[in-house]
């Protein structure tokens, strides 16, 4: 059995002066039925004639595995948080395998910014982000990560098939972006079950890294139609809930042209005009939109409030 941590932000409570910390795991077991994989396999072979090479087998397996996994119910882990006595969390994992609670975390010394929760081998960092700032939201297919989701056959391929490859110049411009104290939140359609290697990716190539908001599916529930909803219905309330929690800090929103991204940033934007500062939307490969969609997409705010950009070098900060 294998329990994942996932990395999250922290919102200081400003009443109490403590760390208001969200904390989420998942429990399950990997699944690792070589028929299964083979069938999944079969069937990207013969729809889009996708044939997973010898090299990259071991990363075809586990992607698929996670995908795959045997979600464990009712399980409730114990946890150590910044290196304090061990809690448990309040409830128990749900028939998809996850669990959240909250816990309180006394305001550490002037210049600790990050501290480290633990369940059994798994790890994860928590940010403590501060009321004031500036933090920075931004999609990952396409955004950060090359997925090329308007064509369906390289998107299966980059996802399941090769390593996943950063785009060009990102990470460095995130990190000018947030600055030396900034948050950064990755809210993407991709499903929970790809934390892992997604985590692993982003740690690799430089990004920086808050918290990751993924999409919950599962492949026995209805869940599983989510994979099929699109991103205006998904994303805003994720997005709004960081708003919220942050009242006091800007925002930077920054998506591509490939899906909804300018759609659902310029509904955030009239919604919460006064904490976003600037909202960045890199032109997705083989993306023909028209001028008149960014139009339509922004109508209504100033036009110095957002950006189109090829490549991270154009962006004007």
């Amino acid at each position: 059995m294998r329990t994942v941590l996932f990395d999250t932000a922290a919102a200081l409570d400003e009443a109490s002066q403590a760390w208001r910390v969200p904390v989420h795991a998942w429990v399950f077991e990997p699944a690792d039925s070589v028929v299964r994989k083979r069938a999944i396999a079969a069937l990207f072979q013969r729809r889009y004639g996708l044939a997973v090479p010898p090299e990259h087998a071991g990363l075809f397996d586990e992607r698929i595995d996670l995908l795959l996994a045997d979600n464990k119910r009712g399980r409730r882990p114990a946890l150590s948080l910044a290196g304090e006595a061990v809690f448990q969390f309040t409830g128990t994992t749900r028939p998809n395998g996850h669990v959240r609670t909250n816990f309180s975390l006394p305001r550490l010394r002037a210049g600790s910014n990050r501290v480290e929760i633990v369940s059994g081998a798994a790890r994860a960092r928590v940010h403590l982000v501060p009321p004031e700032g500036m933090s920075v939201i931004s999609d990952i297919d396409d955004t950060v990560k090359d997925s090329n989701v308007l064509d369906r056959r390289k998107l299966w391929e980059s996802t399941f098939f090769k390593p996943f490859t950063a785009v060009a110049g990102m990470a460095d411009l995130l990190r000018r972006l947030a600055g030396n104290d900034g948050a950064v939140h990755y809210v993407s359609s991709s499903p929970w079950h790809l934390y892992p290697p997604l985590r692993a990716f982003l740690a690799a190539e430089g990004f920086p890294v808050s918290a990751l908001h993924l999409k919950h599916i599962r492949l026995k529930d209805s869940t599983i139609l989510n994979i099929t909803k699109s991103p205006l219905e998904t994303k805003p309330p994720v997005i709004t809930d960081i708003l919220k929690r942050w009242p006091r800090r800007g925002f930077i929103l920054v998506g591509d042209s490939g899906e909804k991204d300018p759609e659902v940033y310029g509904v955030i934007a009239r919604r919460h005009g006064r904490q976003i500062k600037s909202i960045l939307i890199r032109r997705a490969p083989g993306d023909g939109s028209p001028p008149s969609r960014f139009d339509a997409a922004f109508a209504g705010l100033d036009r110095a409030l957002w950006q189109l950009f090829d490549q991270p070098s154009e962006v004007i900060l």
